[in-house]
């Protein structure tokens, strides 16, 4: 069985203790803990103070990690930011493997002018990839590069552009979301898994069919179709339930959010056995 989690950027207006205190509540396995996360981002970046709520949290570990992502951009074309976004994300590699996370999330960076990804910018991206690679090397934590939404100046939108840099780059593992890929077409998510599910560590599960993304994906029937997914090819690593708290009509609450990721790890339960039991019969036949 897969192990069900959110990001702790659903809960990013509260302590740190109240944010591992709802994963739980909402019956999750795990949690995704952005870095960024407010209660520990802006408040010294205590390693500590974290450790020390992770150990308070044990059903929830091994955690998964974001890498830091706002504000920064590893092909920037602005060579200050760049270095400073790789530097990060470096950094990020680091801290996850010394709070034993399995997993660690990077974004591939986007190109500065909003006009398609050019030479210059993929070399930019090869240099990054280059660091990654060298401060991943030795470590247990698997370094797992983001399928992106499709915008005019994103790089690693197609299943076909991520298989490339997976060959490229042996350390590099995948995290797929799923939203990122809906946004693209329906097609997409199982094209995605086709070429990349080998490397496969990670999932972003959120719905992106709408005119915005990471909306609950559970009411849309989507649950279904991701698990189905999922289960197709064998995966049985984390599933993170990745929600945007603007994408409500108004904010939801803390029990409210509680709610929400309860109904969602619901859904996905209940489409998990559906998947594993019609595959029982499918084998029988």
């Amino acid at each position: 069985m897969v192990r069900l989690g959110a990001s702790s950027m659903f809960f990013h207006e509260y302590a740190l203790e109240h944010v591992f205190s709802a994963i739980v509540a909402s019956g999750l396995d795990t949690i995704e803990f952005w870095l960024e996360t407010p209660s520990f981002w802006t408040t010294g970046r205590r390693l500590e103070n974290l450790e020390v709520v992770i150990a308070d949290y044990p059903s929830l570990s091994p955690i998964t990690v974001h890498a830091p992502v706002l504000d920064l951009n590893p092909v920037s074309i602005n060579p200050e930011v760049a270095t400073v976004s790789v530097e990060s994300a470096c950094s990020a590699i680091r801290i996850a493997e010394h709070l034993g996370a399995t997993v660690i999330t990077i974004h591939p960076g986007r190109r500065t002018a909003k006009r398609p990804p050019s030479r210059a910018d993929m070399d930019r991206f090869e240099l990054y990839m280059e660091a990654v690679e060298r401060v991943s090397g030795g470590l247990s934590v698997a370094v797992a590069v983001e399928n992106m939404e499709q915008k005019i100046n994103a790089l690693l939108t197609t299943p076909e552009s991520v298989r490339s840099v997976l060959d490229e780059y042996p350390r590099l593992s995948f995290t797929f979301d799923y939203a990122h890929a809906l946004m693209s077409g329906h097609s997409f998510p199982d094209d995605f898994l086709s070429l990349c599910g080998d490397r496969l560590v990670n999932v972003h599960a959120s719905d992106g069919s709408a005119s915005s993304m990471h909306h609950p994906l559970g009411r849309t029937g989507g649950m279904n179709d991701l698990a189905g997914l999922l289960g197709r090819y064998g995966y049985d690593g984390p599933v993170i339930f990745e929600i945007e708290d603007l994408s409500f009509p108004e904010a939801p609450g803390y029990d409210e959010k509680i709610a929400i990721l309860s109904r969602e790890a619901n859904y996905f339960r209940e489409a998990w056995h559906k998947q594993v039991y019609l595959s029982f019969l499918n084998s029988r036949e």
